[in-house]
C-alpha cells in the first residue's frame, strides 16, 4: 500500500503549507517583510538539515560532483523560483490570482507525461486535474478575476510560478532514482538559500538586528512552511506518479480557506465551500486506479 502512504504524505504537505500561509498572514500583521520571512525560512531549513547531516550522517552530502549541480537546479527553480514568481504574483496582482494561476500546474505535468510518456494519461487523471482546477477556482474566488485588467508582468510570473512547482514535482522523482530525498532537500536548500542571498544578502540579515524572539519564530516558520512539508511531499512523490502527487497538492489553498475562517475570522463564501467539495473529489477521484509503476526505488 506504498501508493496509500504517498497520499497521506502529500496530504500532510498540503496541511503544513495551507496551515503556514494563515502563519505568515499573522506574521505579516506584525509588520514582517514578506521577502525576508520567505528567505529566512529557507535559510534556517538549510542550516537544520544540513546541520543535521553533518553531525549524524555525512554520507548523505556525498553526491557526484555533476550531480549537485543536477539537484541545485531543483533548488534555484523548483524551491526558490516557485517562492519567488509566486509573491511576486501576489505584489503584482493578488494573493487569490497567484493561487489560481499556480494551481494550473497539473494541466502541465499532465501535458508533460502524454509528450513523454512517462506515465500513463487516462481519463480519471484529466477529469481529477480539471475537477480539482475548477474547485480552486470557485475556492479563491475566481469568478471575481478579470484577465483583460490583469497586469501582463503579473500573468507571466504566475505562470512561471506554475511551470515551476510542476517542474520541480517531475524532476525530483527523476533525481529520488539516484539519491536519498535528505540529500536532494540539503542540496536544493543550500542552492535556493545562495538563490535569495541576491535579494537580501547574509551581511544584511546579521545586522538587522532580530531578537532571539524573532528568530525562534523564524526557526518555527521553517519548520512548518519548508522543511516538514517539502520532505513529507519530496517523500510522496517517490510512491505516487507526479500528476496524483500535483493534483493532490491543489488540497492546500482549501487548507489555507478553512485555517483563515477559523483563526482569522475571514468569510467563507457558498462558493468557495463548493470549492473544496470539488478539490476533495478530484483526490478521491485518483483512488479509482491504481498505476503499475508508482514507486521508485532510491539506488543510494
Amino acid at each position: 500500500m506504498k501508493s496509500v502512504r504517498g497520499y497521506i504524505l502529500v496530504l500532510t504537505a498540503t496541511i503544513f503549507w495551507g496551515a503556514s500561509a494563515v502563519v505568515a498572514k499573522l506574521l505579516f500583521n506584525r509588520l514582517m517583510e514578506p521577502i525576508v520571512l520567505v528567505q529566512m525560512r529557507v535559510m534556517l531549513s538549510c542550516v537544520l538539515i544540513v546541520g543535521y547531516c553533518l553531525l549524524f550522517r555525512p554520507d548523505l552530502l556525498h553526491v557526484r560532483f555533476g550531480d549537485s549541480a543536477r539537484i541545485g537546479l531543483l533548488g534555484v527553480l523548483g524551491v526558490a523560483g516557485s517562492n519567488f514568481t509566486y509573491y511576486y504574483t501576489i505584489q503584482q496582482i493578488n494573493v487569490s490570482t497567484a493561487i489560481l494561476i499556480q494551481y494550473t500546474a497539473p494541466l502541465l505535468v499532465l501535458a508533460y507525461a502524454a509528450l513523454t510518456q512517462e506515465e500513463s494519461l487516462n481519463f480519471l487523471k484529466v477529469g481529477a486535474a480539471i475537477i480539482s482546477l475548477v474547485g480552486c477556482y470557485f475556492a479563491v474566488g475566481g469568478t471575481q478575476i478579470s484577465l483583460p485588467k490583469m497586469p501582463m508582468l503579473g500573468l507571466a510570473s504566475g505562470i512561471a510560478s506554475a511551470f515551476c512547482w510542476a517542474f520541480a514535482t517531475v524532476y525530483v522523482r527523476r533525481l529520488l532514482r539516484s539519491y536519498s530525498v535528505w540529500t536532494i532537500l540539503a542540496y536544493s536548500f543550500v542552492f535556493a538559500t545562495l538563490f535569495w542571498f541576491l535579494f537580501v544578502p547574509p551581511w544584511d540579515i546579521a545586522t538587522a538586528g532580530y531578537t532571539p524572539g524573532d528568530m525562534s519564530v523564524f526557526v518555527g516558520f521553517a519548520l512548518i512552511s519548508v522543511l516538514i512539508p517539502h520532505s513529507c511531499y519530496f517523500i510522496g512523490v517517490r510512491y505516487i506518479t507526479a500528476s496524483r502527487a500535483i493534483i493532490t497538492g491543489t488540497f492546500e489553498p482549501i487548507v489555507a480557506i478553512v485555517g483563515s475562517f477559523l483563526f482569522l475570522g475571514d468569510l467563507m463564501a457558498p462558493l468557495q465551500v463548493m470549492g473544496a467539495i470539488l478539490v476533495i473529489t478530484a483526490i478521491a477521484v485518483l483512488q479509482v486506479r491504481r498505476e503499475e509503476g508508482e514507486s521508485i526505488e532510491c539506488t543510494q
